[in-house]
């Protein structure tokens, strides 16, 4: 009987992987888990957010499904639904654009102290709380409104270059 179970577990997971896709049944039990995963994660302080996990877990979803067969592109698409599935179930809310952001600085009411500037990262003179200069600080906000203004694929390669 044991074999039977494994033999048919086996054909389901081969049709899957030619399908591109998980049976419902297997697709609840996967978000319900990883749902559990995240919440357990974020409750006991081993992630700062819900989306801590994110990276870790589609990497792993991905693997296991490409080793059960499934094409690299299905398996990375099916493991970015099931989180999405998942983050809905645990209610996480994706911060904004401008909250992803390393110049973010404000967290719950309280100003981060910076000691250097923002855009070039010399010390910071008297008085000055983000940028050394106005030309730090007009350069900065240039590049972000450039960043903001263009498509998707331009803004990660202009992210990129500049970290």
């Amino acid at each position: 009987m044991y074999l039977d179970k494994k033999s048919r577990q086996g054909d389901r997971r081969e049709r899957d992987a030619r399908r591109g896709r998980l049976g419902p049944g297997r697709f609840d039990n996967l978000v319900r888990e990883l749902a559990g995963v995240i919440r357990l994660a974020f409750e006991a302080g081993a992630t700062s957010s819900l989306f801590g996990l994110e990276g870790p877990l589609r990497e792993g979803i991905r693997a296991d499904l490409c080793r059960q067969g499934w094409h690299w592109q299905d398996a990375d698409d099916m493991a970015r639904e099931l989180l999405e599935y998942a983050f809905r179930k645990v209610h996480a809310i994706r911060p904004s654009w401008e909250e992803g952001q390393r110049e973010w600085a404000i967290h719950a009411g309280t100003l981060i102290e910076r000691t250097r500037c923002i855009r070039c990262h010399t010390p910071l003179p008297e008085g000055h709380y983000k940028f050394c200069s106005n030309i730090c600080g007009a350069s900065h906000s240039q590049r972000l409104a450039t960043r903001k203004r263009a498509s998707d694929e331009k803004a990660v390669k202009l992210a990129i270059v500049s970290i």
